[in-house]
């Protein structure tokens, strides 16, 4: 294994066969749901041997974190995009804040079984979890950050403070089994009304 991968995940990086692993693991997961996908399901997809697939992957775990992080990489390239985009912070925010809700409804009730491999991924505290975790927390700093230095919110609150109290509020939508708890129309309308409540609060 090199240094640069993931644990769990063996081999060079850059790889062909890796690639083709993950892309019928995937559809394998999205197919079957992760629970249900075996091993030697996904080496069957592929045309190898079980044996094969460990000169990549130690384990069915490992192929999952690998296409949990390429399922919320489509949400975290999206949140990074807003947040680092011209404009005014307070748009900004009300922007995160929906293409979170938006990107979690659309990954984890429509393509229904990536709700399963996430909550597994949650429940066993995989890596990437808190990488995207981590990626959602500074773009809301960022753009916290930015609206303070333009005007647009106070500066009395220590800005960490901050982040975590928004980070947390929002934490609702872009969890795949609050989401699931929730009519989807309900959660935009009351996604409106708890951002107007934090731009609010961050008023200068």
């Amino acid at each position: 294994m090199t240094d640069n991968n993931p644990a769990g995940q063996r081999g060079p990086a850059e790889h062909e066969r890796r690639d083709q692993i993950l892309e019928l693991a995937n559809e394998l997961f999205s197919a079957h749901g992760y629970r249900k996908t075996s091993v030697t399901d996904i080496a069957k997809a592929v045309g190898v041997s079980s044996a094969y697939l460990y000169r990549f992957f130690d384990s069915k775990q490992a192929i999952g974190e690998a296409v949990c992080a390429m399922t919320l990489a489509k949400i975290d390239v999206a949140l990074k995009e807003i947040a680092e985009r011209d404009g005014s912070a307070t748009q900004r925010l009300r922007d995160l804040l929906d293409c979170l809700l938006e990107k979690g409804l659309e990954l984890f009730l429509k393509e229904r079984r990536m709700h399963d491999i996430v909550v597994v991924a949650i429940e066993n505290q995989w890596h990437h979890m808190s990488v995207h975790d981590d990626i959602i927390y500074e773009a809301i700093r960022r753009i916290v950050a930015d609206g303070r230095e333009s005007g647009e919110f106070e500066r009395k609150t220590p800005l960490d403070e901050v982040t975590i109290a928004i980070r947390k509020t929002a934490a609702v939508y872009g969890h795949p089994v609050l989401l699931e708890l929730n009519d989807p129309d309900e959660l935009k309308r009351n996604l409106a009304a708890v951002t107007g409540l934090i731009l609010r609060s961050l008023a200068p």
